[in-house]
């Protein structure tokens, strides 16, 4: 009893899942912080203050990510709990800190709903395609969607310049190519998924 009561929490209850479970906590956190900021307040210290702290949280939540991966394929300890949990936590994360920057008029909506719609499409196809045990392999398009977000996300939450640079002005110029590769993964997945649905259909 006390051995499968240990097996459990071994799969669940692990350090890369308590790193990941640490990280999905920094999306209210995040949030609450981003509630006192008001970029219309004449009180542009206070602003620079909270946007610095929104930044932070969103930075060290993100690179917690390389850390629970790291370590769960170095010490064996990956699981189905964790490879759900993991991008639930990295997309709550993200589209708080969107949602919330529409509000501050750092981020148009529009942007944020494509943003969301692909989130949203991919994260259903990989549901589906994990009780069907179809296997969709990573592309490079996906990894420099989450680099190229992941820097204009932290350049819009700073918004302010700091160390005598123009975060605003570089989140911008990486929101394009967000965009596109944002898109261009999300395509190139569900492409992959319904070819490989297809494939099975064939087969069987």
């Amino acid at each position: 009893m006390l051995g499968a009561s240990y097996l459990m929490s071994q799969k669940f209850l692990n350090l890369p899942n308590w790193i990941t479970i640490g990280r999905l906590l920094a999306a209210p956190v995040l949030l609450v912080v981003m509630l006192f900021i008001d970029d219309a307040n004449l009180d542009v210290t206070l602003n620079r203050k909270f946007s610095f702290v929104a930044a932070l949280v969103f930075t060290l939540a993100m690179c917690s990510d390389m850390v629970d991966g790291y370590l769960a394929r170095k010490k064996g300890l990956q699981s189905t709990f964790g490879k759900f949990i993991d991008p639930l936590a990295d997309k709550m994360l993200f589209i708080v800190a969107m949602i919330m920057m529409v509000g501050l008029g750092r981020m148009p909506a529009w942007i944020v709903a494509i943003f969301f719609i692909r989130e949203v499409t991919i994260t259903a196809l990989r549901g589906i395609a994990v009780d069907e045990g179809i296997v969709i392999a990573a592309s490079h398009w996906g990894k420099y969607k989450s680099a190229f977000v992941s820097i204009a996300t932290v350049g819009l939450l700073l918004h302010y310049p700091f160390f005598d640079i123009q975060w605003r002005l570089i989140a911008w110029v990486l929101i394009v190519p967000s965009l596109v590769f944002s898109v261009g993964s999300g395509l190139q997945y569900s492409v992959g998924f319904f070819r490989e649905v297809s494939r099975q259909e064939n087969a069987a």
